[in-house]
């Protein structure tokens, strides 16, 4: 099945009463593809039933087979992943596809398999109704809700990919390769934890300059080299502001944070 088997698609079946994240993602991820899509609950799908199928039916889209698939990292698929990973690469390229599966799918998944606690997840749980019914109502609501998470989640990604390869060049002109400056606030975590750069300066929207600590790897927030401890207590005078995680500083001056950072590496 591919993207255009979708978009001609009149129905989808899930399973119907209580909803989860998995199934309202699912089905918000499949209204991206086709916004007509008629997403019809049931409690058991008809044989004759042609359509796509998820998270019921033991299907492909399904989760809930004793053999079902697991990411290398161990995570299983649940049918958000499942879906994501057949069509998700053909509309939106492999770095946006991994990116949004990594960052955010697979806490979903692992939550609709093994039962772990999730904000998000036991936020669409919320929008169960409270009083007895089929809760097609709250779905709907609850699917509208996704689609506006998964919309502004694939754009931040698209711009995220894009700024990757401006950072890429601030890298290579850079005199110093461990304080990168930045004339814009870019997304670095990707491309930076793979070079010497330790610290990342940028002027910020509130005025004044900022400066973050690059992490070990695009895959954690542990720093290479977090700002001093005794910023949280003592703030040096060219500053204005330190984080208490010492990943973040401010300066009211450029060359305020360039100096905090040069002291910081020694």
């Amino acid at each position: 099945m591919e993207v255009q088997d979708i978009k001609k698609m009149k129905y989808a079946m899930t399973h119907s009463m209580k909803f989860h994240s998995d199934d309202v993602f699912s089905a918000a991820f499949l209204k991206i593809i086709n916004p007509s899509l008629i997403i019809k609950r049931v409690n058991k799908v008809p044989d004759d039933f042609e359509g796509l199928i998820f998270d019921i039916g033991m299907k492909e889209f399904d989760h809930h087979q004793y053999d079902n698939e697991v990411r290398e990292n161990g995570i299983p698929y649940a049918s958000f992943g499942k879906l994501w990973r057949a069509f998700a690469p053909e509309m939106y390229g492999e770095y946006v596809y991994k990116k949004v599966d990594k960052m955010f799918i697979e806490d979903l998944d692992l939550t609709d398999n093994t039962g772990t606690k999730n904000s998000l997840a036991q936020a669409i749980a919320f929008m169960n109704p409270i009083e007895e019914s089929n809760g097609d109502e709250e779905f709907a609501k609850a699917v509208e809700f996704a689609y506006l998470i998964l919309i502004q989640l694939i754009k931040k990604v698209q711009k995220y990919e894009k700024e990757n390869e401006l950072v890429k060049k601030y890298y290579e002109e850079s005199s110093d390769k461990r304080i990168i400056i930045l004339d814009e606030h870019l997304h670095f975590q990707d491309y930076l934890p793979a070079t010497e750069a330790i610290y990342v300066i940028y002027p910020t929207n509130r005025g004044g300059y900022a400066a973050q600590g690059v992490p070990i790897n695009p895959d954690t927030v542990e720093l290479k080299r977090p700002f001093p401890k005794r910023w949280k207590e003592s703030l040096p005078r060219n500053l204005r502001f330190c984080h208490n995680s010492l990943f973040l500083i401010s300066s009211d001056t450029f060359e305020g944070v360039l100096t905090a950072c040069k002291e910081a590496l020694k």
